[in-house]
């Protein structure tokens, strides 16, 4: 306990200055909203500012004014061989579009990620769950991956495309949703996952990204298998490709 004497100014002359010399933080969030592919540049890029604030005094500019430049003054390549480099520190980031009559829609993912998360056969499994619009609730303890796992078996789907409910991030507030009568591809941090599973519906497939573990509801309808020639083709030809 302390005591002051409200009598005298001495009190509130320290306190004052002692207010006057310290300092205070206030949190600041950057977050990049953009119609084009280009998920791992802007990831590089963020990251590439965030180091170059926090770990050196290169800057000679405010933080402000590498965003307007990014987002102002950086033009979208155009469609083709054309490539825009943007540096920040070391790294070099690359802006690509490709030509625009390739038979597979460009994007800008890293694959890998999804691959070393699940092994091939767990990969198809999900592949043929989306394409007969089934429930899947991704889960992992990184909430960085979810996003990019949910994206890359979207892309998968190409020529065709998902149009049901999609959530890469499901927020707590939004748990109930997990029981909506309609197919969705969510995911949901491990640590948010542990209030919201009583609202998981019962038909839903659950993958846990960090174990390489699928597990079907205990009303999941079971799916239809895939052609068996089909199947060993994709399978020889992800394990050259994309296997661990």
């Amino acid at each position: 306990e302390h005591e002051w004497d409200l009598e005298g100014d001495d009190s509130f002359d320290s306190i004052e200055i002692s207010l006057r010399k310290r300092e205070y933080y206030l949190p600041k969030c950057l977050c990049l909203l953009s119609a084009w592919p280009y998920l791992t540049a802007f990831r590089e890029y963020l990251t590439q500012l965030y180091r170059l604030v926090t770990t050196t005094d290169c800057m000679v500019a405010p933080l402000e004014r590498y965003i307007v430049n990014l987002c102002e003054e950086v033009p979208a390549p155009p469609p083709g061989a054309f490539e825009i480099r943007v540096s920040v520190l070391q790294s070099t980031i690359r802006f690509w579009a490709p030509p625009a009559n390739q038979p597979i829609a460009y994007v800008s993912l890293p694959f890998t990620h999804l691959f070393s998360c699940l092994d091939i056969e767990n990969i198809i499994f999900l592949w043929n769950a989306l394409a007969l619009e089934r429930k899947v609730l991704l889960v992992s303890s990184q909430q960085s991956l979810l996003t990019v796992c949910a994206e890359t078996l979207v892309s998968l789907l190409f020529p065709m495309s998902w149009h049901h409910l999609y959530i890469p991030v499901l927020p707590s507030f939004l748990s109930p949703m997990l029981d909506a009568p309609m197919p969705y591809l969510c995911g949901i941090s491990r640590s948010v996952f542990a209030t919201a599973r009583e609202n998981l519906s019962e038909d839903a497939i659950l993958v846990d990204l960090d174990k390489n573990k699928v597990t079907m509801g205990p009303t999941t309808p079971d799916l239809p298998p895939l052609p068996r020639s089909r199947r060993y083709k994709l399978e020889k030809a992800l394990e050259q490709n994309a296997g661990h």
